[in-house]
């Protein structure tokens, strides 16, 4: 029988029923990193990823970068010693060798001209940039705004990196509370050797401990596995 962790996507805990999926490595683990995306991976098999959320995973991260890549472009700009907010039109004159007709607007997430609907980032946009770029610092232009794909895009990214930490919070949760189990089953008793004579009970050997806190090792790997496969059963079922 095939292993759950082989044939179940780790970011949605979808079956997998054919190749499309990539195992976790560590350029996955660093696009995971670059979207703090912070996940506990089973230390004793391969974690797979539908091709799906690496989709989303890739778009996501590319998003990310180029508002980074938008704040470095900005940065220079800022005068640190008056502090003043930049007017974001200039810079695009300075960046694109381009001028501007007075009603134009540039976007403060991709730096390019808005061709036709745009937002002024209000509280609830700001905290949506907060959610998946916190780097960035949004103080330093005046009066921005943000096109329509850029909003497109910074709401279905955060969107699936919500999904993903909710999951990951229901994982985690449902590991302590598995692992709470373990530490209430295995009593501290199971560590001495019950003898005849009470005044020897403590008198325990080397080779005795090693061979006790092996066991509960093993105990743990199989209950940490154990409630791996449960998980992904229950969220098949639901």
């Amino acid at each position: 029988m095939t292993d759950c962790n082989e044939t179940s996507c780790r970011l949605c805990l979808k079956n997998i029923t054919d190749e499309s999926y990539e195992v976790v490595d560590n350029i996955i683990r660093d696009t995971l990193d670059v979207l703090l995306l912070k996940l506990k991976f089973h230390s004793e098999s391969k974690e797979v990823i539908c091709n799906v959320c690496r989709r989303k995973l890739n778009s996501a991260s590319e998003f990310k970068s180029m508002c980074l890549n938008t704040d470095n472009t900005i940065i220079p700009y800022v005068d640190s010693e008056k502090m003043i907010q930049l007017d974001l039109r200039q810079v695009y004159v300075q960046e694109k060798k381009s001028e501007l007709v007075c009603s134009q607007k540039i976007c403060r997430l991709c730096i390019h001209l808005v061709e036709s609907e745009y937002r002024c980032i209000g509280d609830g946009e700001l905290e949506a940039i907060e959610k998946l770029a916190p780097e960035m610092n949004m103080n330093i232009v005046k009066d921005p705004v943000i096109c329509k794909p850029c909003f497109d895009s910074l709401r279905t990214h955060n969107s699936f990196l919500k999904d993903c930490l909710e999951l990951e919070e229901k994982i985690k949760s449902i590991f302590d509370i598995s692992a709470t189990g373990s530490q209430i089953d295995t009593s501290p008793l199971d560590l001495f050797v019950k003898t005849e004579n009470l005044d020897e009970e403590f008198d325990i050997n080397e080779m005795e401990m090693s061979i006790k806190a092996e066991s509960i090792d093993i105990k743990s790997e199989n209950e940490e596995r154990r409630t791996w496969s449960l998980l992904i059963i229950y969220y098949r079922l639901i």
